[in-house]
C-alpha cells in the first residue's frame, strides 16, 4: 500500500472506532483505534501530531472500560507529542486536559484532577471564548470534581449555569450529563428525593441520546440506585443496580469501579420481602 492509501485506511479505522465508541462497543472500538494507530505510525512516525486524536480515543475507551493504566499511557503520550508541537494545537491540548482530569477523577483522585481541569478550562476559555460548547462541557466535568471535593456551592453554581446553556440549545446528551452531575451533588447534599428525580431524568435522556445499553447509562443507574437506597426504595434500587450490571457485564473490565460497586450494593441488599 502507498502512504496515502495507508493513511486513508487509518482514517477509515478511526471513523469506525469512533462510531463503535459512540455505540458503547468498547472492545471493538479499542481494536479499531489500535489498527488506526499502527497504520498511521507506519507512515508519519511515532511522534507526529496526527497520532494525538487516535491516542486520545484509546484513552477514552480505556477510561470507559476500566483500563486506567492503558488510558493514562495513551493520554501521556499524546500530551508529550503536543508538548513538542506549536501552540496552534492548543485547542487539542485543552480537550486532552479535559480527558486527563476526567481519568484522574474516575480513578478517585479528585484532588489531582482539579488543577488539570482548571488548566484546561483556562486554555479553552482563552482560545474559544465563554460561549464555547466545549467550555460548557469542561465546566460540567469540573463541577463533578468539585462535588467529590465537597465544594458543593461552587459546583451547584456552575452546573446550574451549564444546564441552562444546554437546555437553550436542546443538547440532550449534554443536558443528561449535567443532570447526572447535579443529581450526584444533590445526593452528596442529602437531598435524596431531588437526586432521584434528577437522576431519573438523566437516565432517560442518556438512553435517548446513547441507547439503553451504553456504559455511560449504567453509571447513572448506579447513582440513581444509591439515592433510592437512601430513601428506602429497595425494590427500585435493586432494579437500577441489576440494569447497570446487565449493561456493564461483558463490556467493561471485571474490576471496573462502577461494576464492582453495583455488585457490592446488590449483594448487601436482603432478599426482598413483598415489595411494590
Amino acid at each position: 500500500m502507498t502512504p496515502p492509501s495507508v493513511l486513508a485506511a487509518a482514517e477509515e479505522a478511526a471513523a469506525c472506532a469512533t462510531a463503535l465508541l459512540d455505540a458503547g462497543r468498547l472492545g471493538a472500538a479499542r481494536e479499531q483505534f489500535q489498527v488506526a494507530l499502527e497504520l498511521a505510525e507506519s507512515v508519519v512516525g511515532p511522534d507526529a501530531v496526527e497520532l494525538v486524536p487516535l491516542l486520545n480515543g484509546i484513552g477514552v475507551v480505556g477510561k470507559y472500560h476500566g483500563d486506567f493504566d492503558e488510558a493514562e499511557a495513551a493520554y501521556c503520550r499524546a500530551l508529550a507529542i503536543l508538548d513538542s508541537a506549536d501552540t496552534s494545537l492548543d485547542l487539542l491540548r485543552a480537550g486532552l486536559l479535559h480527558n486527563i482530569a476526567g481519568l484522574a477523577h474516575a480513578c478517585g483522585d479528585a484532588t489531582a484532577a482539579e488543577p488539570i481541569a482548571r488548566d484546561g478550562i483556562a486554555l479553552r476559555r482563552r482560545l474559544a471564548g465563554d460561549r464555547s460548547p466545549e467550555l460548557a462541557a469542561d465546566l460540567a466535568a469540573f463541577a463533578a470534581i468539585l462535588v467529590d471535593l465537597d465544594r458543593l456551592t461552587e459546583a451547584h453554581t456552575i452546573l446550574t449555569e451549564v444546564l441552562e446553556r444546554y437546555e437553550e440549545v436542546h443538547d440532550h446528551l449534554e443536558v443528561a450529563v449535567t443532570l447526572h452531575n447535579l443529581g450526584s451533588l444533590e445526593h452528596r447534599s442529602g437531598a435524596f428525593a431531588a437526586a432521584v428525580v434528577t437522576l431519573t431524568r438523566a437516565v432517560g435522556l442518556k438512553e435517548r441520546a446513547l441507547g439503553p445499553d451504553h456504559p455511560d447509562v449504567a453509571i447513572s443507574h448506579h447513582n440513581l440506585a444509591a439515592a433510592q437506597l437512601e430513601l428506602g426504595h429497595v425494590a427500585a434500587a435493586r432494579r437500577s443496580l441489576q440494569t447497570a450490571i446487565g449493561i456493564l457485564s461483558g463490556k467493561v473490565a471485571e474490576d471496573h469501579p462502577t461494576l464492582a460497586s453495583c455488585r457490592a450494593r446488590l449483594n448487601r441488599l436482603a432478599a426482598p420481602p413483598d415489595e411494590s
